[in-house]
């Protein structure tokens, strides 16, 4: 961390400590401070600008560069380009641009940052970075999911098995029961034998679900007795 005062004095401070390790003097208390991307110091003081190199890594005697403001302009601020050894500032007089050799990073790295992105580059980079805060589990597909089935419990099923079969006992009988009876004469439609007919109707309409009642309990009888009964016995069952 680089710091300016009243007293003309900046100071170099390692953050980890505190404690400031190197300090220069200037003609006049420093308006400005930027450190470029390689490492030097720019310092706008007055009417002109001093540019120090390595002044973080030891104690330097004489600066890098010096450039003086024309008219004796005021600087007001500077700022290094990035990726490029040019420093714009800004003075009383206006805007001014030097060259800095050394000053910006020549070899970029396009993955951290590529300073000639397009719109749809700088768009996907803003998506990549939003998919690497997710967790792998958040946009992964489980493989241990696809493809299953969701069983349903075996309550569940024995219920739904028996509304259906209840539904379809009572459409058999409603069935059963809206079958036209034709009358007959002479003594053979009496109300016995009318209602007889009508029992008859719903039996027939009621066979098939019973018929395959009797299938499916005669297959669970013989699926208990293979599984309970030793091949060897099955002949004495």
């Amino acid at each position: 961390m680089v710091t300016a005062g009243m007293d003309g004095k900046v100071k170099v401070f390692d953050v980890r400590k505190l404690t400031p390790l190197h300090a220069y003097f200037s003609k006049a208390p420093a308006k400005s401070l930027d450190v470029s991307q390689r490492g030097l110091l720019a310092v706008g003081e007055g009417a002109s600008i001093e540019i120090w190199r390595d002044a973080f890594m030891s104690k330097q005697y004489k600066p890098y560069i010096t450039h003086h403001l024309p008219k004796s302009w005021q600087v007001n601020n500077l700022c290094f380009c990035p990726y490029e050894d040019t420093m714009g500032i800004g003075h009383s007089g206006g805007l001014s641009s030097i060259l800095v050799p050394g000053a910006g990073e020549a070899n970029f790295d396009t993955f951290v940052a590529n300073p000639f992105e397009t719109v749809k580059q700088r768009q996907e980079a803003e998506v990549h970075l939003l998919l690497d805060k997710l967790q792998p589990e958040m946009i992964v597909l489980d493989p241990k999911q696809i493809g299953s089935v969701r069983r349903e419990p075996q309550e569940h099923q024995q219920i739904k098995s028996q509304q259906a079969l209840e539904a379809n006992r009572a459409a058999a009988i409603m069935a059963g029961k809206a079958v036209v009876v034709r009358h007959k004469t002479k003594g053979r439609d009496k109300p016995t034998k009318r209602q007889k007919r009508k029992q008859m109707n719903i039996i027939t309409a009621k066979r098939p679900l019973i018929e395959a009642q009797i299938r499916s309990s005669s297959v669970k009888k013989a699926k208990t007795e293979d599984e309970s009964v030793p091949r060897a016995l099955k002949r004495f069952t």
